[in-house]
């Protein structure tokens, strides 16, 4: 055992070979690879096919995280295992749609795009004021494609009292939002929002088994009753939505919340498409543990697993 030999064994891990780093990335879990690529000099290059792959993941994981609070607890897509991260953006934030392993949040009267598991984010042009004064509770929304994409379209809906709904549109490059006076011939709570690519219209599902459709190339809209038979002039819906997955997510894999007694569950749903299948799927909102004497709100988002670097100089 010689010099070389001494040399070899002390090699530190921000000075290993390539080939060795990228052996090593593949293997790692998101987060596990989130420290992976703060570690070592080469972390970028080496990590490219193991963060390709992890994005590739199509079932969703499950961020939760206590009202003042920025530490979020994130459970994998059978909550088999959990992470703990510190992620400030989130303390405070209110959740409007979550896709392809983006958030559309809103903040402190912005509305902006954040990944949390590389922290970047992207601001939105300013909102239309009038409508922050509630911390757009309420409000749904939708995005047709990542926000890196220059296709992207934002859509968000509110219900205005009991008269109409209002939605406002931005698409990529825009400087300003469009609003549209929705006024179906009912109003309800929305609890989930989708694209489809297909027909280019956005989908909220709203009410008792009600879903509003609108076109962002004509800007028509149409509202639908959602029915289980097939009797008479039916159309299919272009997705698949489930209701009450983070209570059955729960119930199931025991997850312990450690609520107080004064505190309920807001959840935010997303859209998502599976592998080895054509129909995207939406996972509604729910709001969980819900009464009058719960006045503290803990948050939970459902996620894909994806790792996204917005470049600095990257904006709307």
């Amino acid at each position: 055992m010689g010099a070389d030999s001494n040399l070899h064994r002390q090699r530190t891990w921000t000075d290993l070979p390539m080939e060795i780093l990228s052996f090593i990335a593949i293997r790692l879990r998101l987060l596990e690879l989130l420290s992976f690529r703060g570690t070592c000099k080469d972390f970028r290059s080496a990590s490219t096919t193991a963060t390709a792959k992890i994005e590739s993941l199509k079932k969703p994981w499950l961020l939760f995280h206590k009202p003042g609070d920025s530490k979020c607890v994130i459970y994998n897509e059978d909550g088999s295992k959990t992470y703990n991260r510190h992620i400030p953006d989130l303390n405070d934030a209110i959740c409007l749609a979550s896709y392809q392993g983006w958030l559309l949040l809103y903040k402190h009267e912005s509305i902006f795009f954040f990944s949390p598991f590389s922290l970047s984010k992207i601001p939105l042009p300013d909102f239309p004021r009038k409508q922050t004064t509630d911390g757009l509770v309420g409000h749904v929304a939708s995005f047709s494609e990542p926000p890196t994409s220059p296709n992207c379209i934002v859509s968000i809906i509110n219900p205005i009292e009991n008269s109409h709904f209002e939605i406002n549109m931005i698409s990529k490059g825009q400087d300003k939002w469009t609003q549209h006076k929705i006024t179906p011939y009912s109003i309800g709570t929305v609890s989930g929002a989708i694209f489809d690519h297909k027909s280019k219209m956005f989908y909220y599902m709203y009410g008792e088994n009600k879903v509003l459709t609108f076109s962002v190339m004509d800007k028509k809209w149409k509202p639908y009753n959602i029915v289980s038979d097939r009797k008479g002039d039916i159309e299919d819906l272009p997705y698949m939505y489930f209701e009450n997955m983070f209570d059955k997510f729960k119930k199931t894999h025991g997850l312990l919340l450690n609520l107080e007694e004064d505190e309920y569950v807001d959840v935010c749903g997303l859209t998502f498409e599976p592998e080895n299948s054509s129909y995207p799927r939406m996972y509604l909102n729910e709001a969980i543990d819900v009464s009058p004497t719960k006045t503290r709100m803990s948050k939970a988002v459902w996620i894909q697993p994806r790792f996204y670097e917005a470049h600095k100089d990257l904006h709307w």
